[in-house]
């Protein structure tokens, strides 16, 4: 039975496996029927107090499991009703309503995307951070009053404050954000005016759905307030808040003043151990350790945790305390700890097992420690059912789990106390990369194993940074002397911490990027790694001559299975397959937003990428690593052949840099060139320096690939040399493939067709890439007439602010009998053909063909 001592080590799991897998069937579910779902949970209640009474523990265990799957569910299901149909989203829809019609009844072109301005009251999360084009603050909103005819009361003094849930991401711009930014920490309440839409969506295969990640984190809608000036703190936290706001701006200030003044990166890499502040972080610094495995030790995490409360029973154990009142000391100080941190599901991970570990020796209840992991990993999703899809959650708890399952194995063996602590922490290292290198193939599309060798470094690198951080923080309340002395040290921590991440740079085969791996063979790979684990430590418990041959071959045939899903998840070899080609021409258009990228695949395997997409100004969001690169990798590219920069606009090369890093191609075209503009010169820097060749193309130029005929139709060579971009200057390419006709035309206008529609020959079978997204200054009726098309692609972003596509240009497309597939409604558009007839889909389902 569940109660029997041989049960009681891992007593939790069979709840806590049933209501993690439960709440994320929840959320991967349209709908959790709520009635059906309560009545299943009655029928499993009943079930399993008969399987009590009768003492039959295979029915309690089943009936437990079933019913706590069935809540999970249940719970994950309304949670995320909740998110996705909250108030806040319905008062948004009802304001962006408003705005359309206003805009209509003026005559004014009304955005596609929803947006409405509102003036938004609420409190901030968390404090306010640094942002390439300001600062960022999350806000959880209670007050919304909208400048738009549905209120008009406001206008006339009456007011118009309903109460509202959910999450806000705000970006204020302008130069007095430095300023101000201090003035908004966690806690306080915070009045603006500013325009608000839903997050941005890039359809894709392979991108992940980012509007639905941030409403899994509470963020619901995002906007620009124009001016730090506009942002107005009407409250100040309550006691706790405040408190907890002024120890963390000491410490930043403490750790900037004693760590700073030898650098600034290592000064930033402590307040990321020390605090939980990621914000001063380079992106290159992020970027390495990520390569190398060991970004997980500037996280607030686990470890981070551990120290604390060894730090805290050592001094308690040195003093002779170690009664309840040190327990009860202890988990305050954790519980300070992490909240002052901003917990995380590490954070709260660690805490919680410490919590309840700590609680349990004040009581003097022990509990094994697979049981206490379960316990807390159940209350955790069952108080915040999206954690059970967080990566965070995911990669701490199953880190935990590989460890508490094999340490005992190392703890029973003898070793050298000089090699001890190595083995120690190389046993922990590989079982956690075996159990989540595929989570990090999935989620990251990285897989890397430097860290089993970085980690003998990193970690003890860390631990120094920590102690060290953690001590010149209450040092500076005493002498800035002695802060300094100790910052030192912190800096030999933290900036050995980022040179041992140069081994990847020496040692690139420790670290690749996957595409996702399916979910088949991830369930092949655990069923097997679980499997083969259960029946090996099985046969380790009895003699060898105890085995049985069918034991034998299962255990054998489950390390099999789990070898061979590795080895498919790592080597990917469908990629190998994709790189041969199927013989038909593949072009996809991808949904970058406002901007173009294009990837070509030719019959016999050969890549060719136009464009890169990007975004205009300022900002962290790198499309080429975060959209550009996904769908490649989906696609089966490991390595480009080409790459084509039509012109230097930043919504045309802005992702270019991180796909010359991944891709490499091995050759990259630019018209011409334009010697004074830094993107194209830091582009071309970055090409150059991987030994990759550059050539500048014009009219007439062709090569054939694949037996498909490439040909530059525009521009002509340049007689003068050009001080800027210009969308005239655009490459525009034809893929010529017996009937068919692929014209990519990047930003060209109306000078530039007028020669195009008398140079190029006709196509029975003509698809279109639609000219600068479908602006007015483009795609003029001689031009559409004169190509004909049978499909036009536009690709453009959803609420665009320049009003694209027009509404003419789509009609001159219909009438010259084009079918208009768009990137902002479609998706991704794939485009394949076999020379003689086309095939035409969009990511979210439409398609046409002309067979």
């Amino acid at each position: 039975m569940l109660h029997r001592r041989a049960d009681v080590r891992a007593a939790a799991a069979i709840p806590a496996i049933g209501l993690l897998a439960g709440s994320a069937c929840g959320l991967l579910a349209a709908d959790v029927p709520f009635t059906a779902g309560l009545t299943l949970l009655v029928v499993c209640g009943m079930t399993a107090g008969v399987g009590w009474w009768a003492q039959r523990s295979r029915v309690l265990a089943a009936a437990v499991g079933l019913a706590f799957f069935v809540g999970g569910a249940l719970l994950a299901g309304d949670a995320w009703h909740r998110v996705w149909h909250s108030s806040l989203r319905t008062a948004f829809e009802e304001l962006a309503r408003a705005d359309r019609a206003e805009a209509a009844a003026v005559g004014r072109t009304p955005p596609e995307q929803e947006s409405a301005f509102a003036i938004v009251t609420g409190t901030l999360t968390a404090d306010a951070t640094p942002s390439p084009s300001g600062g960022s603050l999350s806000i959880e909103v209670d007050e919304l009053k909208g400048v738009v005819p549905l209120f008009r009361e406001a206008a006339a003094g009456k007011g118009v404050r309903p109460l509202f849930s959910g999450g806000i991401l705000a970006t204020v711009v302008g130069s007095l954000v430095s300023e101000r930014m201090d003035e908004w920490r966690a806690g306080r309440r915070v009045r603006f005016p500013i325009q608000l839409r839903r997050p941005s969506r890039y359809l894709d295969p392979g991108v992940p759905d980012h509007e639905r990640a941030l409403a899994r984190r509470g963020t619901i809608l995002v906007g620009t307030v124009k001016s730090a000036a506009l942002v107005e703190v009407v409250a100040r936290g309550n006691w706790i808040n405040e408190r907890f706001d002024a120890i963390r701006a000491f410490g930043r200030l403490a750790i900037s003043q004693a760590v700073g003044r030898w650098s600034a990166r290592s000064s930033a890499i402590v307040a990321a151990i020390v605090i939980g502040d990621r914000a001063g972080l380079d992106d290159e610094v992020q970027h390495r350790l990520q390569e190398a495995g060991t970004y997980h030790v500037i996280a607030i995490s686990g470890g981070n945790i551990a120290i604390l409360a060894g730090l805290m029973l050592g001094m308690f154990r040195l003093a002779g305390l170690l009664g309840r009142s040190a327990m009860v000391a202890s988990i305050v100080a954790l519980v300070g700890y992490g909240y002052l941190v901003g917990g995380g599901a590490s954070v709260d991970r660690a805490t919680l097992m410490a919590v309840v570990s700590l609680a349990g020796r004040a009581i003097d209840q022990r509990s094994p420690p697979l049981n206490t992991l379960a316990f807390v990993a159940a209350c955790l999703v069952a108080t915040q059912p999206f954690s059970v899809v967080d990566p965070a959650f995911i990669l701490t708890f199953g880190a935990t789990l590989a460890i508490l399952v094999v340490m005992p194995l190392v703890a029973n063996r003898r070793f050298p106390r000089a090699v001890a602590p190595m083995v120690t922490l190389l046993a922990a290292s590989v079982a956690t990369e075996a159990m989540l290198f595929p989570v990090g193939a999935l989620m990251f599309s990285r897989v890397t194993f430097a860290g089993l060798v970085l980690n003998f470094v990193a970690i003890p690198l860390m631990g120094v940074a920590q102690v060290a951080g953690m001590a010149l923080v209450p040092a500076a309340l005493v002498s800035a002397r002695l802060a300094g002395a100790i910052g030192v040290v912190a800096h030999l921590g933290a900036a050995g911490l980022v040179r041992s991440a140069e081994l990847v740079r020496f040692m690139p085969a420790f670290t690749w990027r996957v595409a996702p791996p399916s979910w088949l063979a991830l369930a092949l790979y655990y069923l097997g790694l679980a499997g083969g684990w259960t029946m090996w430590r099985r046969r380790e418990k009895l003699s060898g001559s105890s085995e049985t041959a069918a034991s034998r071959r299962c255990r054998r045939g489950a390390a099999a299975l789990a070898l061979g899903a590795a080895a498919w998840i790592l080597a990917e070899p469908w990629a190998f397959v994709a790189r041969r080609g199927d013989g038909r021409l593949h072009v996809i258009f991808i949904d970058v937003g406002q901007g173009d990228a294009a990837l070509v695949r030719f019959p016999r395997g050969k890549t060719l990428l136009v464009d890169t997409g990007g975004l205009a100004g300022e900002s962290s969001f790198d499309i080429g690593e975060r959209v550009v690169a996904p769908v490649l990798r989906t696609a089966g590219a490991r390595r480009l052949d080409g790459l084509v920069l039509t012109h230097g606009d930043p919504d045309h090369i802005g992702g270019a840099i991180s796909v010359v890093r991944e891709f490499r191609p091995r050759e990259v075209w630019e018209g011409i060139p334009v010697p004074r503009f830094e993107p194209l010169r830091a582009v071309r820097a970055e090409a150059l320096g991987l030994g990759l060749r550059w050539a500048n193309v014009t009219t007439g130029d062709r090569v054939e690939i694949d037996d498909v005929e490439v040909i530059v139709r525009h521009p002509d060579a340049a007689d003068w040399e050009r001080p800027r971009v210009r969308n005239d200057d655009s490459i525009v390419i034809e893929l010529r493939w017996h009937e068919a006709s692929i014209l990519l035309t990047g930003d060209i206008g109306k000078a530039v067709e007028l020669a195009l529609a008398t140079a190029i020959p006709r196509a029975a079978l003509r698809v279109v890439k639609v000219p600068h997204h479908g602006s007015l200054t483009s795609s003029t009726p001689e031009f559409v007439r004169a190509l004909a098309p049978r499909v036009a692609v536009v690709s453009v972003g959803r609420g665009n602010r320049f009003g694209h596509p027009a509404a003419a240009v789509l009609e001159r497309y219909r009438e010259a009998g084009a079918e208009i597939f768009r990137t902002d409604r479609d998706g991704a558009v794939t485009v394949d053909t076999d020379g003689y007839s086309l095939s035409v889909s969009g990511y979210t389902g439409r398609t046409f063909s002309t067979r």
